[in-house]
């Protein structure tokens, strides 16, 4: 199975996460970026309104992977709007999807995770399992602590893998 890890981070903390499932998984991964970058009051007010943003070109076919991991940080309880533009660009046919999310604050974001699903599963996509994963952007994850929290996910879905 070939395996893609595909996120946005704006503080690192969903970069990390994601570099550690690339490595669990022996996947590509891809960084969605802005063109632009905005503000993080704009940002949260864009995402609130669940708006896309302009991402620079992305330079892989999800039709090349079995799997796709798609890490997004919840910005005004939505998904950042880069995500929001790569998922509205991709065709997930036949594709096994796992989202993984983070956050600033305690509360399980599972209306995020519903949003992402629904619209990866609008597009042929099936999302087997979710993820989420409690930050600081003050005091950004290392790979130490993100390796003992993803290690334990990756392997409740190694049938997949």
């Amino acid at each position: 199975m070939k395996n893609l890890v595909v996120y946005y981070s704006r503080s690192g903390n969903t970069e990390t996460i994601a570099q550690e499932i690339s490595k669990e998984v022996n996947g590509d991964i891809k960084k969605i970026e802005l063109i632009k970058d905005i503000s993080f009051a704009g940002a949260a007010f864009k995402a609130l309104l669940g708006l896309k943003g302009k991402i620079k070109s992305i330079d892989f076919n999800v039709k090349n992977y079995d799997n796709i991991f798609i890490g997004s940080p919840v910005w005004a309880s939505k998904s950042s709007i880069p995500i929001n533009t790569f998922l509205s660009n991709v065709d997930f046919t036949d594709k096994n999807v796992f989202v993984f999310i983070t956050q600033a604050d305690d509360k399980t974001p599972y209306p995020v995770y519903e949003s992402v699903a629904e619209r990866v599963e609008s597009k042929g996509g099936k999302v087997i399992d979710s993820y989420f994963i409690q930050t600081d952007m003050k005091s950004p994850l290392t790979s130490t602590q993100a390796a003992r929290h993803i290690s334990d996910w990756i392997n409740k879905n190694r049938t997949y893998l």
